[in-house]
């Protein structure tokens, strides 16, 4: 009996010195303190630049229901997409939204809210040129996004993929004839697809991919928002 007591006091004093930090930590305790959100602007029609230089795309609107929710102002900062998690990790931004898949690996560094969207790697080739197959990886030169998922994917299966940092610079180069393929998140690709007269084509999925919000781990109320949008969206 005594052993359990002394458990729970345990337990209660770990809670309480816990719920000081949170807090005493001014992101938290200061309402007037704007989240900073982390958006990487190359990905339409998720998150783009408009033609006024704005950053707008689906992933935008979320991020500002979140905010919203909060009762918050939210600051957005423009970033490589390599660059996102660690900017988390270090705890210098609050939270992104990026079509980051999740994954066991990224869930050491940060939180993930539950999946917003859901999706699949897919290949953009030009129509005119080499048609991408996972059993001929060997004979075709394939770009991605440096850092991401895609790259773990195809080096896993034995591939040795060009990387870039941004996706756009991929595409350039298959436009250009200097890659044979790029292999990214499809509803992006398809988007280029459809924009390029003819040009440019994709593949069927390769993958199931789920995507959330990514969430510096000391933001516990981010999370509890984030989750709270994404909830109501469903039910509507």
């Amino acid at each position: 009996m005594r052993y359990t007591l002394l458990l729970a006091l345990f337990a209660l004093a770990g809670c309480s010195e816990k719920d000081g930090r949170l807090a005493v930590d001014p992101r938290i305790s200061d309402a007037t303190r704007p989240l900073v959100f982390l958006a990487n602007p190359t990905e339409p029609p998720c998150t783009y630049r408009n033609e006024a230089g704005e950053i707008v795309g689906t992933d935008i609107d979320l991020a500002r229901q979140i905010a919203a929710k909060m009762g918050r102002e939210i600051v957005m900062e423009s970033v490589e997409f390599i660059d996102i998690l660690p900017r988390l990790k270090a705890g210098t931004a609050d939270f992104s939204i990026a079509t980051i898949t999740m994954t066991e690996a990224r869930r050491r560094d940060i939180d993930f809210s539950e999946p917003y969207g859901e999706g699949g790697a897919r290949f953009l080739y030009r129509t005119d040129g080499k048609k991408p197959r996972m059993s001929r990886l060997n004979a075709i030169r394939i770009g991605i996004e440096a850092d991401s998922a895609h790259d773990i994917y195809l080096c896993l299966r034995g591939g040795d993929p060009k990387r870039y940092l941004r996706i756009q610079d991929a595409v350039a180069a298959l436009k250009a004839g200097e890659i044979d393929a790029v292999l990214f998140d499809g509803m992006q690709l398809t988007t280029l697809a459809e924009a390029s007269g003819g040009t440019l084509a994709v593949s069927a999925p390769l993958t199931r991919e789920f995507y959330g919000v990514a969430v510096d781990k000391r933001r516990p109320d981010v999370l509890a928002a984030a989750n709270a949008v994404i909830a109501e969206r469903g039910a509507k």
